[in-house]
């Protein structure tokens, strides 16, 4: 199937020729030319130098990039260069023959192979139908083009708002830069005949040349960023609805009967959706996605609802006969901030004739009588604490999440 693949886009990407003259002239060329060639020798008349090879990647899609294996599969096709001053002729004296097509197999070519390929073999270049194309002038163009499996080191901290750069690492393995020195032709990957991927889209691309050790190694990298949009309508915006339904288990009343099914009715839904979902999710650990602990902090809340719905609807039920200690009347103090109203009665009297028992009489008939603290006031009073700091608390964990992903602190 990768050589039926190969061929076809070989056919639609090289450019079409004349070649010119009859069928007996460029078979003559070609078995004179080939008559005592050495595919193992470098194709230059002076071994001292070296052979500058060039090297461009058109890139035809991106079939899939998984985060657990740290893989990414591409297709497309590379169209390496070179002279050969050893296939040189005069078209005049062979019927205007411009170019000829011979098997990998019988000439010289640079065996390339990729320094991050997916599998434990070496990743050579090339197969058995690829064929390379030369010109009079020695010139050779040699496109292999097949699905690609290499490796890519994957951040996705910032799921699903992540950007990769995933890199094709080339080289002519058994050549030094002495003998082979490999430059890219273009700066970036050729996208002419690019399809888009529906889970990542293509940012841009970038080619470069390095030195490892004493071989050439061209690099294709590929900046790529995660359609995002999957999982914000799939994933987060379901799970801050759910918290938020579950956060009103507090308006509920108290009476009602229905605040401990329904709080852990939310639980239940929030955690078999993460369940769900969490196939979804990159399952790595290192790093660990800042989706995962804010997933985690939302399932905490959930449960931590539930517990006070449950310690609030014991104080509620409670006997009102039943004296209330002075740890829950502090509470309640503290919550209604009853400590810090001060009641006081206008008495306006002469700085010159003041009667101190006529004020203390009248001080003792406008002091407050005592609250009348009861336990389903203070079940009350606990509903609209926890209703406002669970709120406030959701939608803090949500904007944090948001301005890291988003700014990538």
């Amino acid at each position: 199937m990768m050589a039926v693949l190969g061929i076809v886009i070989s056919m639609l990407l090289l450019p079409g020729q004349s070649f010119g003259g009859t069928s007996t002239d460029y078979d003559n060329l070609y078995n004179t030319i080939l008559t005592g060639y050495n595919k193992d020798g470098r194709p230059v008349l002076d071994q001292g130098t070296a052979i500058n090879v060039t090297i461009s990647f058109t890139l035809i899609t991106i079939a899939n990039l998984d985060e657990v294996t740290s893989e990414m599969i591409t297709v497309g096709s590379f169209t390496i260069a070179w002279k050969d001053e050893k296939l040189r002729w005069t078209p005049s004296s062979h019927g205007n023959t411009l170019t000829l097509t011979i098997d990998e197999s019988v000439v010289w070519k640079p065996s390339m192979t990729f320094l991050n390929p997916m599998s434990t073999n070496v990743g050579l270049l090339g197969m058995k139908q690829s064929r390379i194309k030369y010109f009079e002038d020695g010139s050779a163009y040699w496109m292999i083009a097949d699905r690609y499996q290499t490796t890519c080191d994957f951040d996705t901290r910032y799921f699903p708002f992540d950007e990769q750069t995933c890199d094709m690492r080339v080289m002519a393995w058994d050549y030094s830069t002495q003998e082979v020195l490999m430059y890219p032709e273009k700066t970036t990957v050729d996208l002419n005949h690019f399809s888009e991927n529906g889970a990542w889209e293509l940012v841009s691309t970038e080619t470069r040349t390095e030195t490892l050790s004493t071989f050439s190694v061209v690099v294709f990298s590929l900046k790529l960023k995660r359609r995002a949009m999957f999982f914000v309508t799939n994933l987060l915006i379901p799970v801050f609805t759910i918290l938020m339904l579950n956060t009103l288990v507090f308006i509920l009343p108290s009476d009602s009967g229905e605040r401990v099914g329904y709080s852990i009715t939310c639980l239940l839904a929030l955690a078999v959706f993460l369940t769900y979902v969490s196939e979804g999710l990159p399952q790595v650990s290192k790093p660990m996605p800042v989706m995962g602990y804010v997933l985690t902090v939302y399932l905490l809340i959930s449960a931590l609802i539930c517990v006070e719905t449950i310690f609030i609807l014991r104080l509620h039920h409670k006997d009102e006969n039943e004296q209330m200690s002075p740890f829950f009347t502090k509470i309640y103090n503290i919550l209604t901030c009853s400590t810090c109203k001060k009641r006081s009665g206008a008495v306006e009297t002469s700085s010159s004739h003041i009667d101190l028992e006529k004020v203390k009489e009248f001080n003792d008939e406008k002091k407050p009588e005592p609250l009348s603290l009861t336990w389903k006031k203070l079940s009350s009073r606990l509903d609209k604490i926890c209703f406002i700091s669970n709120l406030s608390v959701v939608v803090f964990v949500a904007v944090i999440f948001f301005l890291l992903v988003t700014v990538k602190l």
